[in-house]
């Protein structure tokens, strides 16, 4: 989870309660506020969980949505929930410039969002049991890469395009004690020289694995809680494309990749992450709409050491991205109409390979990946 500021002072705390404050930022009774439609609340899925360790998907913390009307941009927001010891204000977050603000919760349940304090207090209740329902998860406790039966295939791709010095390959990706392994891998197969540069390049294998044989799904949400790679000239990625490829068109009707997550290394001049989507418009050509993420500092700098969980949130109208449940980036617009398969890959480009500042192999670990699917409506 992301670092939380500390819970409020016992002061703040008995006057939100109605009874019983502990002076421990607990009450055995929830906050009192004016229930009020100038708060909206969503709960949405559990998108955040960052650590050192492994952990299940179960575990992960739930993310509320809140936005508030009519308020300056830093206004605090606390969201309460109730625990063994009663009520607790789990955690506190300022709104942007639109009113909105992204919180969030281990403990499920009932929830309260309240806004100021006091007589002054207005706020919202909202449930976990409101947030949508996995209908897929990989905790890679027992699927394998490339088994009969397993949710993940390595794809048929390299020596071309951008990639002409390297190529998926099945020893690239296995999966180990709950953790699929991603790497790039010296092919052992010499040097290659990629068009347009001047220095030759030892041949690499990249672990590059999708579900387009075996699971697609047509809007909701997708996460997959990943450690990065260290080095540049190398990417991590968590991504969807359009089962049967993309088509001209424009996205609702051709599909779309959507690039939920790529990471080029640490001490990177852009900051390293970008989120991205490209469809076909209706003569074919390529559209591409996204960037590199701004303030990464504020996210986070230790993409390499800690799980964190990437996610979308795809809808006919919008794609929302987030890391640990805070919003990157929100894309307005037509998005992709057709089913949608799931990526996870290490890819080293041919680009990239000028930057190259590691040792191979390099690794990308995933501790789960999960979809859940809403519809059009969700």
């Amino acid at each position: 989870m992301r670092p939380r500021p500390p819970v409020l002072i016992a002061g703040l705390a008995c006057s939100l309660a109605l009874a019983g404050c502990s002076g421990s930022g607990t009450s055995s009774e929830p906050p009192a506020y004016d229930a009020s439609d100038a708060v909206a609340v969503r709960v949405l899925p559990q998108l955040a969980a960052n650590g050192e360790d492994t952990e299940s998907a179960d575990d992960a913390d739930w993310v509320v949505d809140a936005r508030v009307d009519d308020v300056d941009a830093g206004t605090e927001v606390a969201l309460w929930a109730k625990g063994e010891d009663g009520w607790e204000d789990v955690d506190d977050a300022e709104t942007d410039d639109e009113g909105r603000v992204s919180l969030t919760t281990p403990l499920d349940g009932t929830l309260h969002v309240v806004v100021g304090d006091g007589d002054d207090a207005i706020g919202a209740e909202a449930s976990t049991k409101d947030a949508p329902e996995a209908t897929f998860t990989d905790d890679f406790e027992s699927d394998t890469v490339d088994e009969p039966g397993g949710f993940w295939h390595t794809r048929d791709q390299g020596f071309t395009g951008v990639r002409t010095c390297s190529r998926a390959d099945e020893s690239a990706a296995e999966v180990d004690d709950g953790v699929l392994r991603l790497s790039v891998l010296d092919a052992d197969r010499g040097q290659c020289q990629p068009s347009g540069k001047r220095k030759r390049f030892d041949v690499r294998l990249n672990g590059h694995v999708g579900t387009e044989a075996t699971y697609t799904f047509t809007y909701g949400y997708a996460a997959a809680r990943i450690r990065t790679q260290s080095a540049r000239g190398q990417h991590s990625a968590f991504w969807l494309q359009a089962a049967g490829g993309q088509l001209p068109g424009g996205a609702k009707k051709g599909g779309a990749e959507i690039d939920v997550m790529e990471y080029f290394g640490d001490d990177h001049p852009e900051g390293g992450l970008t989120s991205f989507t490209y469809f076909l418009d209706k003569a074919g050509k390529k559209q591409t709409v996204g960037g590199w993420l701004p303030d990464v500092e504020d996210l986070g700098d230790d993409w390499a050491e800690k799980y964190h969980v990437f996610s979308v949130e795809w809808t006919p109208k919008e794609y929302v991205f987030r890391i640990d449940g805070q919003v990157t980036q929100r894309l307005k617009g037509e998005t992709s109409g057709k089913p949608e398969f799931l990526i996870l890959s290490l890819l080293s480009s041919d680009y990239e390979l000028p930057r190259f500042n590691g040792e191979l192999p390099e690794h990308m670990d995933v501790d789960w990946a999960r979809v859940w699917e809403t519809g059009p409506k969700g």
